[in-house]
């Protein structure tokens, strides 16, 4: 069934971008708001338990590399170093 809904322009746009930080249209971000408060909750969408399990290997993969940055360097001057060493990579 299709509706309309009149609501302010800025309630609009904060519900367009809660519905984007889900990775959901805002006509599910909607259906599945109002399944919630009905008491007729459907499961999480595959694209979002896909973009969950995108975002927890990138935060593994940043973690792994905070641990070898923590392992390897031994202070600031490390640090120093490797962006001088990018630098000349680069030609900068």
């Amino acid at each position: 069934m299709k509706t309309t809904v009149e609501m302010p322009d800025d309630l609009f746009r904060r519900a367009k971008a809660a519905a984007a930080l889900q990775g959901l249209s805002m006509k599910d971000w909607l259906t599945n708001l109002l399944r919630r408060e009905v008491g007729n909750a459907a499961p999480a969408p595959s694209s979002m338990q896909n973009t969950e399990k995108e975002a927890d290997a990138f935060l593994n993969e940043l973690n792994q590399l905070a641990a070898d940055i923590t392992a390897n360097w031994q202070g600031p001057q490390d640090a120093v170093a490797a962006i001088r060493e990018q630098r000349r990579d680069l030609g900068t």
